[in-house]
């Protein structure tokens, strides 16, 4: 056999390797995030109007993620602000004392320390003159640890698997120009007339 054949048989299996270890981790990983989190997408806020979203903290050693994206009326994400709206988010525990609560334009992420388990409400107002659309995001992220620290190890599988992704289609490409480097060598040359 070929070395060329040999190398794209390798770059293969470091290819099929890496999408592997990264579905086995990255399924469980999106599956705890759906299950545990509140997910809400494409709320519609008039004008003057709010939405709320709650989530349950079982877990006070670790931080409350909160992400509100901007949404066209199709889910697509805005790029940028809203020129018109100012949005404020709000978040109560469960005995209704105020967490955090900002304003903002555009993107927003933050994160608080939950005081006490329970219910915690996130409310979204449009302080603007024209309706928007938002994505939230709230809850316990496997990824953020206590002290708002990020925790690459929940993601060590899934880094594995990219890697190995990415070093399989190095090697394919590799193989692939062995394969044609070899073949042009080995190609009989025609004699030269005389």
């Amino acid at each position: 056999m070929q070395r060329g054949y040999i190398i794209l048989i390798v770059g293969a299996a470091l290819l099929i390797s890496g999408i592997v270890v990264s579905a086995l981790w990255a399924v469980p990983f999106a599956g705890k995030i759906l299950r545990e989190d509140t997910i809400l997408s494409g709320a519609s806020i008039r004008p003057g109007g709010s939405v709320n979203a709650s989530t349950q903290v079982i877990d006070t050693s670790r931080p409350v993620a909160l992400a509100i994206r901007l949404e066209h009326s199709n889910g697509t994400a805005v790029v940028g602000q809203i020129p018109s709206n100012n949005l404020r988010e709000t978040v109560l525990n469960p005995n209704d004392i105020i967490m955090t609560s900002n304003n903002f334009t555009k993107q927003f992420f933050t994160t608080f320390k939950p005081d006490i388990t329970g219910k915690y409400t996130v409310t979204i107002y449009n302080l603007g003159h024209t309706p928007v659309n938002v994505g939230v995001l709230a809850g316990n992220l496997p990824f953020v640890g206590p002290n708002n620290q990020v925790n690459f190890n929940s993601l060590n599988g899934i880094i594995v698997g990219v890697i190995l992704s990415i070093t399989g289609i190095v090697v394919l490409i590799a193989g692939i120009i062995v394969l044609i480097f070899d073949r042009g060598r080995t190609r009989p040359k025609a004699p030269t007339p005389t």
